[in-house]
């Protein structure tokens, strides 16, 4: 799902894929930051390919 999400941000901010994944990853460290532990899984599971709704 991560490279979901890459691409459309590079698409839609018309910038390189290389520099959407940093994009990415930052906003994934801000709300590292910011949310609790369990909204942090749930969106690092969405990212990363964990399914926890089968």
């Amino acid at each position: 799902m991560k490279h979901i999400v890459r691409d459309h941000v590079a698409k839609e901010a018309g910038i390189s894929e290389f520099q959407a994944e940093k994009a990415v990853d930052a906003v994934v460290d801000y709300f590292k930051t910011r949310l609790n532990v369990e909204v942090n899984n749930e969106i690092q599971g969405v990212l990363f390919g964990e399914d926890r709704h089968e």
